[in-house]
């Protein structure tokens, strides 16, 4: 199995050798791929919530993720390890694609039943939470492909998976679809999150 090491810089320590050219760097690192999700709070992981920096089991909450390493993550780093590393991006850098990415690794813990029986329900719950939050405070936000020239808004995703999940999205969202049935799109005539008491800042 392969397993990811991330490798963060905790102390680099410049090792001095007369005989020696490139200075050596030491850096510690951690297995991602072996973290297990543990249920800590219900809005973990959910903006504008920022629990996840005070999270003893999530091990990114000292150190900065780049955009590059976090998609590394998301691919090869298991649902727990992907989802501290994108919870903790959002808590830094609310934006909707860090926040739907956030949602789908929770949504993928579920899925994959990597959590305790009894927190199934919670977590599920949690990610119907965090997709909808893409609605309410990201509603505008785009996906874009490597190439960065091709865009997909988040809304219509959100929203699927909000179905999927099984969750009902809330305020003013519809789904329009194409002449095949698919969802293309989510329109919303006005949303007014205040009046559900959503707070986004």
């Amino acid at each position: 199995m392969f397993n990811l090491y991330i490798k963060f810089s905790l102390l680099a320590l410049v090792l001095v050798a007369a005989a020696c050219g490139d200075d050596p760097e030491y850096e510690f690192g951690f297995n991602i791929t072996g973290i297990q999700y543990e249920f800590f709070d219900v809005t973990e992981g959910i903006h504008p919530s920022k629990v996840t920096l005070n999270n003893p089991r999530n091990p990114f909450r000292e150190f900065d993720v780049s955009d590059d390493t976090k998609f590394q993550i998301l691919g090869d780093g298991g649902n727990a390890g992907a989802f501290y590393a994108w919870a903790t991006v959002l808590a830094n850098i609310p934006i909707g694609e860090n926040q739907y990415f956030t949602a789908i690794k929770l949504r993928d813990i579920y899925e994959s039943n990597e959590l305790a029986e009894e927190d199934r329900e919670t977590v599920r719950q949690m990610a119907v939470n965090g997709f909808q939050a893409v609605l309410d405070c990201f509603p505008e936000s785009l996906l874009f492909e490597s190439s960065g020239t091709l865009a997909l808004r988040l809304a219509p995703l959100a929203y699927a998976q909000i179905l999927e999940l099984g969750g009902v999205p809330q305020g003013d969202w519809v789904a329009v679809v194409n002449s095949r049935g698919n969802l293309t799109a989510v329109q919303s005539t006005g949303i007014d999150t205040l009046n559900r008491g959503v707070k986004c800042f």
